[in-house]
């Protein structure tokens, strides 16, 4: 199935699932902007995404993400881009006190692999500075073809047809005035080899956002992360993302 007939049927089962659209059926739309590098590899990759939060406490984002292409993408950004990913997200808040579970269906298509992604994200509020939560996200990968595999530099990949990964977040909060300090660790474990020839794999995330404007419509943010290179390798390296994010509201 190609990609074009992919993203159709997601967005198909998505209308499906979606709450009746009203007057005010969509709202807080925001658009997103992100630019990532690894420093081992020395590529460079980009996001755009496109949410909005939609009646009955539904959401739905559509998100591509792109990197540098040709034979040698080291040290070189905006330069032959392809469109590398694209994944749509729906989901539904839950509010229970200072509890929220949020359940979500994700969808996620490549000329690589196609993957849907179920899961649920609950936060508890301890107050307005600190929060913790989690995500629990079962992934179920198809892949048509991924010659790289074992390649150092290369992403977590799969010679197998199918793979199947659960996946655990862990998140701690804190907030101050306009400043958002979120710590994320990741645990995954799967049915294929993830990192350095095991079927797991860890990642930690250190995230800042900063909000402005009279409305807070504007969103800042910067990443850091330690992330694995290769399935196939033990080597680490350091992922740095710096976004902003716009919500019309």
């Amino acid at each position: 199935m190609k990609t074009v007939n992919k993203i159709l049927l997601s967005l198909s089962l998505a209308a499906v699932f979606l709450p009746p659209a009203g007057a005010d059926a969509v709202k807080d739309v925001t658009v997103d902007y992100r630019h990532g590098y690894r420093l081992r590899d020395r590529t460079h990759y980009d996001k755009l995404a496109l949410g909005a939060n939609l009646p009955y406490d539904y959401a739905f984002n559509v998100e591509t993400k792109f990197k540098t292409g040709g034979p040698d993408p080291k040290d070189k950004y905006y330069n032959d881009i392809v469109l590398n990913v694209v994944e749509m997200t729906l989901l539904k808040n839950f509010y229970y006190g200072d509890w929220s579970f949020t359940p979500f269906i994700q969808p996620e298509f490549s000329s690589v692999r196609t993957e849907w992604k179920f899961g649920v994200v609950p936060w508890y509020k301890f107050n307005d500075s600190w929060a913790i939560g989690g995500m629990y996200r079962l992934e179920l990968s198809d892949y048509a073809h991924d010659s790289q595999c074992g390649q150092v530099g290369h992403d977590s990949c799969s010679l197998d047809k199918h793979r199947t990964v659960n996946r655990f977040d862990a998140y701690l909060r804190y907030r101050w005035n306009d400043l958002t300090t979120t710590y994320k660790y990741i645990y995954m474990h799967g049915d294929d080899i993830l990192f350095a020839n095991k079927k797991h794999n860890y990642e930690q995330e250190l995230q800042f956002d900063y909000t402005l404007g009279a409305n807070r419509e504007w969103r800042p943010y910067v990443t850091f992360a330690d992330i694995g290179r290769s399935a196939y390798s033990s080597e680490r390296q350091l992922r740095l993302r710096l976004g902003v994010a716009y919500t019309f509201k």
